[in-house]
């Protein structure tokens, strides 16, 4: 029935498709992420105290939105995610699953192992869908550690956003990133040599502290270099001793 198709419907007009609206979201073979905000709008930062569940009947089963929250129901904060990617019409979130005092809480979603913040991952400039997890799993099948991840439906405030895929954030943890702990007294020895993850991102998003590199990308443009940026120890909790190592 049409009204149980996870996309829209569209019909074919030479090279050009126009989905057919109206048909409702009721039903999935995928799991059903519902969030409410109560009104509240949700902003690039800080992130705002949300509602979640989570309905996952299992593999080879339907999930109904009319399903009761079987995988996870509590409450979140939530944020939108990216850069660039916030002018796109479908936009990706940034989650932490949260107690009742707001801080956050370690849980396992989908299945995975348990943390606190997790990534909901529109994929809006891939229209596979598939890229970066399929990137991810094949860097796991080769010994490495990569962010798992799950395809979910997701329903916001009541409007159906589409297909996500639920992505575990990069963090420093025993089931993601497995480093050693630093804190500012290790400052010296071999404790100080280990327990660091840095990125190549935007300064837009968590950070902006780091370091030029001193080698140019391999096809330069006009005034461009590549800059690192501290992601643990976190930029207000790194000091200078540890960022001599560098």
């Amino acid at each position: 029935m049409l009204k149980n198709l996870r996309f829209p419907f569209l019909v074919c007009i030479g090279f050009f498709y126009f989905p057919l609206f109206g048909q409702k979201f009721i039903s999935s073979n995928l799991p059903i992420i519902i969030i409410d905000t109560h009104g509240r709008e949700i902003l690039d930062d800080p992130k705002i105290s949300a509602d979640m569940g989570i309905i996952d009947n299992g593999a080879g089963s339907v999930n109904h939105v009319t399903d009761s929250y079987n995988n996870f129901s509590g409450k979140i904060g939530i944020e939108i995610r990216g850069s660039s990617s916030q002018s796109f019409p479908k936009k990706q979130y940034g989650i932490e699953v949260q107690d009742a005092s707001g801080n956050g809480k370690d849980v396992s979603l989908l299945g995975m192992p348990k943390k606190d913040d997790w990534i909901l991952f529109a994929a809006y400039d891939d229209k596979s869908l598939m890229r970066d997890a399929l990137a991810y799993k094949l860097g796991r099948a080769q010994g490495r550690y990569a962010s798992r991840s799950r395809y979910c439906e997701v329903i916001l405030n009541g409007q159906y956003q589409g297909v996500y895929v639920l992505l575990e954030k990069i963090k420093r943890d025993k089931n993601r990133v497995n480093i050693a702990k630093l804190d500012p007294t290790s400052t010296t020895g071999d404790i100080m040599t280990g327990g660091y993850i840095i990125k190549l991102d935007k300064a837009t998003g968590s950070g902006g502290d780091g370091w030029a590199s001193t080698y140019p990308p391999l096809h330069r443009l006009s005034n461009q270099t590549i800059y690192f940026l501290y992601d643990y120890p976190k930029q207000e909790d790194i000091i200078s001793e540890q960022k001599k190592i560098y």
